[in-house]
């Protein structure tokens, strides 16, 4: 039996500003971590619809309603459904916290920000359980003799 490799994580940055957009993926590529660009909402979409992505980060600069919306869009697929978002905001505020979690997000990081946060940030989301699981465990059986998984 061949032994199969593990992918590294495939990650779709959602930027429309070029030099950032670039910036982080050179940042990310050279961590080893596979990197889909996409300067609007548009082509992310399209993406998602044909590539499963381990991550999605979600730059946006004031509406954070349009953005937990776009974010929402992106995960509206059976290839990104659980997908986590990390959001990328011009500014934060606490109100913002609630529409960012419910669209999928885990983290918001302002910007500017270092290239270091931004790598701890995307190997955090790497270790949130259910993404741990489905990388690195063997997949737990849905039923026992005493006991069957809904979910």
């Amino acid at each position: 039996m061949e032994n199969q490799a593990v992918k590294p994580p495939m990650i779709l940055i959602l930027e429309s500003d070029p030099l950032l957009l670039t910036g982080m993926a050179a940042i990310l590529d050279k961590q080893g971590y596979r990197c889909f660009l996409a300067r609007n909402l548009d082509v992310a979409k399209q993406a998602t619809a044909t590539i499963a992505f381990d991550l999605i980060l979600y730059s946006f600069a004031e509406d954070v309603l349009e953005a937990a919306s776009g974010a929402s869009e992106l995960r509206n697929t059976t290839k990104s459904k659980e997908t986590p978002v990390l959001f990328l905001a011009d500014r934060l505020e606490a109100n913002w916290i609630e529409p960012l979690n419910l669209a999928g997000g885990v983290y918001c990081l302002p910007k500017p920000f270092e290239p270091e946060v931004l790598l701890d940030l995307v190997e955090r989301a790497f270790c949130l359980p259910h993404l741990a699981v489905a990388k690195v465990a063997p997949p737990k059986p849905h039923y026992s003799n005493e006991w069957v998984r809904l979910t």
